[in-house]
């Protein structure tokens, strides 16, 4: 299995474990059962627009690091580089 079939296949497994099972994954996709399957085996890819449906149920269930808001900006960080002996750039 390429790294490409790996994604697609990881994608679809959490999609479907997420929303509670295969059937309710081919539901959502609107999918027929048969077509799923292959893809879950990796011996073919999904549709981009079926796949990139899957990433959203992934996405939306995934938190984002550190808790935050995803509509928050990241917390600025210190990159100063105080207290450090090596020579600054500028």
């Amino acid at each position: 299995m390429t790294v490409a079939a790996t994604v697609y296949v990881r994608t679809l497994q959490k999609a479907a474990e997420l929303l509670g099972g295969r059937a309710k994954l081919c539901r959502h996709l609107r999918v027929p059962a048969a077509e799923l399957d292959k893809w879950l085996q990796g011996s073919a890819k999904p549709p981009l627009a079926v796949f990139l449906r899957a990433v959203d149920v992934v996405v939306d269930e995934v938190p984002a690091p550190g808790g935050s808001d995803p509509g928050e900006p990241p917390a600025a960080q210190d990159c100063s580089g105080a207290g450090s002996t090596s020579a600054g750039f500028y």
